[in-house]
């Protein structure tokens, strides 16, 4: 038998995962559109295939994001909040793009209304959402 030795640089979770901002704009403008109650009809097939960005690192976010308004980043936190429960395959959990983005809005001064945080807990199973793990 065989021993080999762990090295953490080999780790999937050190992937950098890119951000494609194509793909940030057009989930951006279903967000925008108001369409969120059917995802998978709003998302063609290749974009929904796309899911790997919910565990994208929050400088990837951070350099996507960064020109976006207030208002494009809580349309986006409306997407990204529903598509976790609408597409099984889409799971951010305590990575999730939302996370991310309220950080960004932190950054920038910005808190999410509390409207915005009921929205949230109302339209969403994960738990991490939108702070992140508790430490």
């Amino acid at each position: 038998m065989a021993v080999g030795s762990w090295n953490p640089e080999s780790n999937s979770s050190n992937i950098n995962i890119p951000v494609d901002v194509a793909l940030v704009q057009r989930l951006l403008a279903i967000a925008e559109s108001g369409k969120l109650d059917n995802l998978d009809r709003a998302m063609t097939a290749e974009d929904q295939q796309q899911n790997a960005i919910m565990q994208a690192d929050a400088s990837e976010w951070e350099k996507v994001l960064k020109n976006y308004s207030e208002e494009q980043l809580i349309s986006l936190v409306r997407f990204f909040t529903v598509v976790e429960v609408q597409l099984s395959h889409w799971v951010g959990a305590n990575k999730s793009p939302v996370i991310r983005i309220n950080n960004i809005l932190k950054k920038r001064g910005s808190k999410l209304s509390k409207e915005m945080l009921i929205w949230i807990r109302e339209n969403s199973n994960n738990r991490f959402i939108p702070n992140g793990a508790v430490l």
